[in-house]
């Protein structure tokens, strides 16, 4: 279907898809000859917006145009929403290189009537999410403020600093390649310079959710964690924010309205401080409600991480320079949910499974692989670990031993394996059994996905490939010793394999990937998603195995590496320690791989 985007057409969505002008009213379907509108997304404040697609670029992507379109007589007023429009243009422009910020194509007007043409970001807002879901518990809200605070602090630390100011679930989109949190809407955003921010000026935003310093037009960085904390209340308690606040106490009341859905002390502490009226109580930045939430770790990861993103600007500066070279890398903070399981012993003499889940920051850098799939690629620092099982480790053997030290140099590693989406956004194939864009990509050889990295690595002129055994089993680590980086054991709280366990240990499919908590590198699914190809050939032990992390390769055996255990494995399977190996050339419904990124030089 082709929808008109002329704003008084009678029956705009009554065109075929290849229809050059509407049926309707005989408007032209395409903008500037190129973009072409099949529906209508939304209405707002200062116009529509239209899902489409680009007929010009030879693989047709889908993008997002809005068009303005206000009819408030006023002049001055449609002059400060027309100024607000071509604002939120020039934010992303300038935004648009950060994962969870879509990304801007264009911006354009025709015939008086203003057009932006943006990044089409698939999937569900809150809003939609909760009506169909239902409330959040504690551990969505965490892992909402993991991912969503370090894109405040971003945007806050912008030169100069930009204030969204209209946070709320409608402007949060779950993208649904990789379920991670994108903030949209970026109409009502401010510049904030000293001057601004003593300044009273126009007030802007969703009145649920707006700080009352902002209802008196003095926006702060602070009002953007304001908006964020009653987003997350409402989250909690899909009752409207208005019922929330209750005027006689003049405080806020949310806990009244938690039905069955327990909050703990700490997150709810956080909450309270991010919702608090006065601005001087509330934290100040993103980072503060980072720190409050990485407990014991608290400033000090925020510290780092600034520094290692500092430290990158310039390295981006330097290479950017050099012609040759391609687009320099971006790293981006991101935040995520661990988890650990402890068994512990009950009064009675038996024990019990607890698992325990914290926070953690780390860095990333998205490689863009067109039409709106983007690969996200997690920052692995260098160290040293002890790599294989020991002797006691419950499921192990000998061909994963003996335990030997390993020193691993710095390298990007993939957030999750490869997904189907990313895997046929490069290679044009979709040979999964188990169909699903977000799920990971399956039935392929080690061949194919060799060809994935050459292939990746022609498109982006970046060094991709296999990760080694040692690199994967040191990223899947993490820094842990255990059978798993979780513990010595795994619950279905933390990880599925409990339930494959009860069905003797195979479970039916693969799941979308990100549903379970990273490791402490944030990575997700290193255990039992499915099976991951490495670079090396298979040895029956590591005698004489490289201690530098590099990739043994040399003609033992034919057969190749894999690791992680699969949807279909045994838990003993999945341990970090686990190996399995098979030839090549064989495909199966339990196979599939992720890949690390190095210098040219390695």
């Amino acid at each position: 279907m082709s929808y008109c985007f002329n704003p008084i057409c009678p029956a705009p969505a009554k065109n075929s898809p290849d229809a050059n002008f509407c049926l309707s009213c005989g408007s032209q379907l395409f903008l500037k000859d190129r973009y072409r509108a099949q529906q209508l997304l939304g209405r707002g404040g200062f116009g529509r917006t239209f899902k489409a697609i680009d007929e010009y670029r030879s693989n047709k992507p889908l993008c997002a145009i809005k068009q303005f379109s206000f009819d408030n007589r006023d002049p001055k007023i449609k002059q400060t929403a027309l100024a607000l429009f071509y604002e939120e243009a020039k934010h992303l422009e300038t935004l648009g290189n950060h994962p969870q910020i879509p990304e801007l194509f264009d911006y354009f007007d025709l015939n008086g009537q203003p057009y932006l043409v943006q990044q089409f970001i698939d999937g569900q807002d809150l809003q939609q999410e909760i009506a169909t879901n239902g409330r959040f518990d504690q551990h969505q809200i965490r892992e909402l403020l993991l991912s969503l605070l370090p894109v405040l602090d971003f945007l806050h630390h912008q030169s100069p600093p930009i204030i969204h100011r209209d946070l709320k679930p409608a402007n949060i989109i779950r993208r649904s390649s990789d379920r991670e949190l994108v903030l949209v809407d970026f109409g009502a955003a401010k510049q904030a310079t000293q001057t601004m921010l003593a300044k009273t000026g126009t007030v802007i935003g969703s009145p649920e959710y707006v700080a009352p310093e902002q209802v008196r037009g003095k926006p702060a960085f602070a009002s953007d964690i304001y908006s964020l904390g009653v987003t997350c209340i409402y989250l909690l308690t899909q009752v409207s924010p208005f019922d929330l606040f209750d005027l006689s106490q003049d405080a806020w009341v949310w806990r009244d309205y938690l039905v069955d859905n327990r909050v703990d002390e700490q997150l709810g502490q956080v909450l309270d401080k991010m919702i608090v009226n006065s601005l001087s109580q509330r934290y100040r930045s993103a980072a503060e409600v980072l720190a409050a939430l990485a407990i014991d770790r608290k400033t000090v990861i925020i510290d780092r991480v600034r520094s290692d993103l500092d430290i990158q600007r310039q390295r981006s500066i330097a290479s950017a320079t050099t012609a040759t070279q391609t687009a320099a890398l971006v790293l981006h903070s991101f935040g995520f949910e661990t988890a650990k399981v402890e068994i512990v012993n009950t009064f009675w003499g038996g024990h019990k499974t607890v698992v325990k889940k914290s926070s953690g920051i780390a860095l990333r850098y998205i490689q863009n692989l067109g039409g709106g799939v983007k690969l996200q690629m997690v920052n692995i620092p260098a160290g040293t670990f002890l790599m294989g099982a020991p002797e006691l480790e419950e499921g192990s053997s000998d061909y994963q031993r003996p335990q030997h030290r390993v020193s691993i140099p710095a390298f990007y590693m993939g957030k999750c394996p490869v997904t189907q989406a990313q895997y046929e956004a490069v290679m044009g194939a979709k040979p999964s059994y188990f169909q699903g864009g977000d799920r990971p990509v399956e039935t392929v050889s080690w061949h194919d996905a060799s060809e994935f990295c050459q292939k990746l690595s022609q498109l982006t002129d970046r060094h991709y490939r296999l990760p080694s055994e040692a690199e994967w089993e040191y990223a899947c680590r993490a820094g842990t010793t255990t059978a798993f980086y979780y513990g010595e054991t795994i619950v279905g709280e933390a990880y599925p394999a409990d339930s494959r366990a009860v069905a003797n240990y195979r479970s039916e499919e693969t799941t979308v990937v990100g549903i379970y908590p990273a490791n402490a590198y944030g990575l997700y699914d290193m255990h039992g998603n499915i099976l991951e190809w490495c670079a090396d050939k298979y040895h029956g032990n590591y005698l004489d195995a490289p201690t530098d992390g590099s990739v043994w390769a040399n003609d033992a055996n034919s057969a190749y590496v894999l690791r992680g255990g699969s949807w279909y494995s045994k838990p003993s399977y999945c341990r970090s320690a686990a190996r399995m190996y098979y030839q090549p050339d064989y495909r199966c419904a339990y196979f599939g791989f992720r890949v690390v990124c190095v210098s040219k030089n390695k």
